[in-house]
């Protein structure tokens, strides 16, 4: 049987690993700013992504400063990216690779992805990434020749998060990282799918998918990072 870890048995204070969500709003600032103001050209992009007519669903700045600090404490040099959106995340990513280094980043809506190479060209960044148009199970094998991967970053639609990961796993080396974000599946993780509304489908995805990142067999470590979206990220054994 695949190993997975025990359920630990915490306080029910932190059963839940979302004290900081509790946390003032000054606070949380203040100490943003401490590790480093947001750039300002990804600003720009963050702040202008719904003026372009793209939904306000991208990752933040914090969640940002989490990826590149994920990609270069593994020396990344290699990256796919499932969920472009208008290229923030992306730009990110990039920004811990090397000269020479890839983000491969995957983008259904056209639209999209047309913003997506726009803002990426403004950050000075086209010649580390690009931008694959269509459905990420589409596009995924024909980049399975690029690999092995340092890292796969997933952020896209969550009922498919359990495929996503079954390609990440076959095509991230061993000590490679797999992230994922929206890991709380928007507070309804824990519910039942009848309540979830339009998340229902996203529910046993997701928790597959977080399963599947416990499995001893598949990864050495794995963690919850509390973020307000959850992001969730595991080490290829």
């Amino acid at each position: 049987m695949p190993k997975t870890r025990a359920p630990l048995k915490t306080p029910a204070a932190h059963s839940s690993g979302g004290a900081s969500a509790a946390m003032p709003k000054a606070l949380l600032d203040f100490a943003a700013n401490l590790m480093g103001a947001e750039d300002p050209v990804l600003e720009n992009i963050r702040r202008k992504t719904p003026e372009k007519g793209l939904p306000p669903i991208s990752i933040g700045p914090q969640e940002g400063k989490i990826l590149e600090t994920l990609a270069r404490s593994c020396g990344a040099r290699k990256i796919v990216e499932i969920g472009t959106l208008a290229g923030y995340s992306a730009c990110y990513l990039a920004k811990a690779l090397g000269s020479e280094g890839v983000v491969h980043t995957v983008e259904y809506d056209v639209r999209h992805a047309a913003v997506a190479r726009q803002n990426i060209a403004g950050a000075g960044l086209s010649d580390r990434v690009i931008v694959h148009e269509g459905a990420a199970l589409d596009v995924l094998p024909k980049l399975e020749s690029e690999g092995p991967f340092d890292v796969c970053f997933i952020d896209a639609d969550k009922a498919n998060y359990h495929r996503y990961l079954r390609w990440a796993v076959g095509n991230v080396r061993s000590g490679g990282l797999i992230i994922g974000d929206n890991a709380y599946l928007f507070g309804k993780l824990h519910l039942e799918p009848k309540q979830a509304g339009e998340d229902a489908a996203g529910i046993p995805a997701m928790r597959e998918f977080l399963k599947t990142l416990a499995d001893l067999n598949l990864f050495s470590s794995c963690a919850m990072i509390p973020t307000s979206e959850g992001m969730a990220v595991a080490v290829r054994r």
